[in-house]
């Protein structure tokens, strides 16, 4: 009998560790199935991060060659003011260039369409810099009317300030560096 109750209780304790361990892997297993649907979900937000990257990149590339051609016309007349050596008659060609630039780039940016695959609230903060950075030639064109020869840029400084602000928090918002736009755009 004391054989018989010695291999019942070995039974029950090898039955009762083998329960405990089989529990033990059913939560393990549970463990690894979370952690790989973690590991999943971690990867299609960066394969999904990095499309956004790519887009905001080929879409920045697409706005710059759109938009630099104005912009240079209007750093070459900023660039005439400041050389003592330029005539009148030369800053006032450049002037000339310039509003017509400032004028052309307006009606450029009311009807362009930021084409890219992002998210809409990154879409539409893009539409609003694009809308900053036309009052910005807005205010040229006005500094640029008032008086060709001695400027006031400062409400077009505010406007172009704005417009990098928005800029640089679209691209820090997507854990990207935030791109200087007078670099790009010159």
């Amino acid at each position: 009998m004391k054989k018989f109750l010695l291999s019942l209780g070995l039974i029950s304790a090898l039955t009762i560790a083998g329960c405990s361990q089989s529990d033990s892997e059913d939560d393990t297993a549970d463990d690894s199935a979370a952690e790989q649907q973690d590991e999943d979900t971690q990867s299609d937000d960066s394969s999904d991060n990095s499309e956004v990257k790519k887009e905001l990149l080929s879409a920045q590339m697409d706005f710059t060659s759109t938009i630099s051609p104005y912009q240079q016309k209007i750093n070459a007349y900023q660039a005439n003011l400041e050389d003592e050596e330029a005539s009148d008659e030369d800053i006032e060609a450049s002037a000339e260039e310039a509003l017509t630039a400032a004028k052309d780039a307006q009606a450029e940016l009311e009807d362009y369409q930021f084409e890219a695959d992002v998210p809409d609230d990154v879409k539409e903060s893009y539409q609003q810099a694009i809308s900053s950075l036309g009052d910005y030639y807005s205010e040229m064109e006005t500094a640029i009317d008032t008086s060709a020869l001695e400027p006031d840029f400062s409400a077009a400084q505010e406007k172009w300030d704005q417009f990098q602000e928005q800029i640089t928090s679209i691209y820090e918002g997507q854990d990207m560096f935030a791109p200087n736009m007078a670099d790009a755009l010159s």
